[in-house]
């Protein structure tokens, strides 16, 4: 895939910018092993994959992002040094594969951007990240983008100081991602009386998260049920457990779903959400001080690092659904030319590298340009 001609200075100087922080470039191979997307990805993406098989029956997809390909490769030593967790920095630009529903464009387009591994400082790792995309789009003229930025270890403070019971916390957890999908969890009215076979499984995932799975996933076998809509006979399960653990344990009470619905509704600049998270705190009387400060250092290292706070606009309930990001998350969008979708999108997903077989956890974090969507026609003035 070749960009427009137009756009050949704009990516020299994107390159140029790459190297001149020192990152490395990496080129993962385009065919990577489909298991791989389809374990760590979540279903917006699997319902989207290009798959292919190999001679040998293997299943492969056409690469549909960048940051697992190169993940994979900076655990092999392929683009990195040989000690996974020492810092280390990538660039990549070319084309990913993958299906856009609504959007009569084809599913080959071109991405850039960068991964950042190892760096225990993460405040500056993050700041670093949202920085170096600032300074990206420049490159194609964009010098104002609008910014959001989410973060839902701020919520879920919250969720793990009401003490929730499960299966609450991975239902809210997972809710991140889907437009309006917290609201719609905490407006879910509160759930009937569980029947015998209910019970008897909320009480086994209690007790035996393992056997309660295994428990449906051969019923589903007995019954010569086949999994439907992409989901494996895992996800199948998981869902039928946490249907009898609602039933069994009932709804959230009238108390927890209030601050939650208030904490999922905060929006607006960091320094007003920052405020309107201690005050729903305190005057719930829940200590969540160490996500306070976490966000506010957070916050006080990127000004420092010369992004534009004024222009973050914070969402408490914007999240990826990706599975691999763990917490802070930001996008960037063109206000001229917001409907194309977000031109720079990335956060922070320390938990990618040990699902990947690292044997210790790794910090990372990164972000991905959409070059398509810089296209020559909606670059406004000079780099």
């Amino acid at each position: 895939m070749f960009p427009p001609a137009e756009m050949t200075p704009a990516i020299e100087a994107l390159l140029a910018l790459f190297a001149e922080r020192g990152l490395k470039r990496a080129e993962p191979a385009i065919l990577q092993p489909a298991s791989v997307f389809l374990d760590l990805s979540g279903e917006d993406i699997r319902r989207r994959l290009y798959l292919v098989q190999d001679p040998a029956g293997r299943e492969l997809c056409l690469r549909p992002d960048y940051t697992i390909p190169v993940s994979r490769a900076h655990l092999g030593g392929r683009a990195g040094p040989p000690a996974a967790n020492r810092p280390a920095g990538y660039s990549y630009l070319g084309p990913v594969f993958r299906d856009r529903p609504g959007q009569s464009a084809p599913g080959e387009f071109l991405q850039a951007g960068v991964e950042l591994y190892g760096i225990e400082d993460r405040d500056h790792a993050d700041a670093e990240v949202v920085a170096l995309s600032l300074d990206a789009v420049k490159r194609f003229g964009l010098s104002m983008p609008e910014m959001r930025l989410g973060d839902p270890s701020l919520f879920m403070a919250f969720v793990t100081a009401l003490d929730l019971p499960e299966p609450w916390p991975r239902r809210l957890r997972g809710a991140f991602g889907r437009p309006g999908g917290l609201a719609e969890a905490l407006k879910a009215p509160a759930s009937t009386e569980a029947d015998g076979r209910g019970a008897f499984l909320a009480n086994l995932a209690r007790q035996d998260p393992a056997a309660a799975r295994a428990a449906v996933e051969d019923m589903m076998a007995v019954a010569g049920i086949a999994p439907v809509g992409g989901r494996s006979p895992q996800e199948i399960a998981e869902r039928m457990i946490e249907k009898a653990q609602l039933a069994a344990d009932g709804g959230l009470d009238e108390r927890a779903r209030a601050i939650l619905t208030r904490a999922a509704a905060v929006s607006g600049d960091p320094e007003d959400a920052l405020k309107r998270f201690t005050d729903l705190a305190a005057e719930a009387g829940l200590d969540i001080e160490q996500a306070l400060v976490a966000f506010a250092r957070r916050m006080l290292t990127m000004g420092e690092r010369g992004v534009p706070l004024d222009r973050i606009t914070f969402v408490a309930d914007f999240g990826r659904r990706l599975d691999y990001y763990t917490g802070f998350v930001f996008e960037m969008f063109d206000p001229l030319n917001r409907e194309r979708g977000q031109v720079v999108g990335g956060g922070r997903y320390d938990g990618l590298l040990s699902r990947l077989g690292a044997p210790e956890p790794i910090p990372a974090v990164g972000c991905a340009i959409w070059i398509d969507r810089l296209a020559p026609g909606q670059i406004r003035g000079g780099v």
